[in-house]
């Protein structure tokens, strides 16, 4: 590989190393809230502030005609007996085997945030719109079970030739496998962060962070180290 992975979460770390207010951070915070196992409203908090930094909370969106108890349904299925068997840390990751509740999980989340609905001044209200953007974002920031398939995730998967970019059984398919063909990187890269933050990265959020670093270095005009 002529981009070690470690090298990408390297250059992704040195944001939070020179800014502790670094919005990078508030997964940081919302992962470390949902490794409660209480659930309370410091979750629902953490949440919301995690998507609004991580660009949930754009004009356009639906979420922003609501105040953050809009995500109290989203904590309570997140809790779930079924749910909490995906939830990722140093003793437990998610693999090939957990692909179906992972999705079912996702179809769980978008069946609820589909059933609000928001109106803009005088228009006529109009549901939620769940994207995979917004479900793979909060499954990675509660569960760290999925990456989150934003623009420059996507870009990063394009970049280095994976088949699939939708959030869908082939394209966790793929990743799966690109993660057990670069097992020993990824395991380093844990490492590495683990010696810089004293926090556990579960496998997704590696990936989540080295496509993502990827799409965008390319975005920035920095895509001839990806050749």
């Amino acid at each position: 590989m002529n981009n070690p992975i470690t090298d990408l979460i390297t250059r992704y770390l040195s944001n939070i190393a020179t800014d502790k207010f670094h919005r990078y951070t508030s997964w940081d915070n919302c992962f470390k809230a949902f490794g409660s196992s209480k659930k309370s409203e410091i979750q629902v908090l953490e949440l919301a502030f995690y998507l609004a930094s991580w660009g949930m909370y754009r004009g356009s969106s639906g979420l922003l005609q609501k105040n953050h108890l809009i995500h109290k349904g989203a904590v309570d299925i997140v809790f779930s007996k079924s749910n909490q068997k995906l939830k990722c840390n140093q003793t437990n990751e998610v693999g090939k085997e957990n692909i179906k509740a992972i999705l079912e999980l996702k179809n769980q989340l978008a069946n609820y945030y589909r059933g609000i609905y928001f109106a803009k001044g005088t228009e006529k209200p109009k549901p939620i719109s769940p994207t995979d953007t917004l479900l793979s974002k909060i499954m990675l920031g509660t569960l760290g079970c999925a990456p989150a398939y934003d623009r420059y995730f996507i870009d990063g998967l394009k970049k280095m030739e994976i088949e699939h970019t939708s959030f869908n059984e082939a394209s966790l398919t793929e990743l799966f496998n690109f993660i057990n063909e670069n097992k020993k990187e990824i395991d380093k890269a844990q490492k590495l962060i683990k010696s810089k933050t004293q926090r556990h990265y579960p496998l997704m959020k590696i990936i989540d962070m080295y496509f993502w670093q990827i799409g965008y270095d390319l975005d920035k005009g920095k895509g001839n180290a990806w050749k």
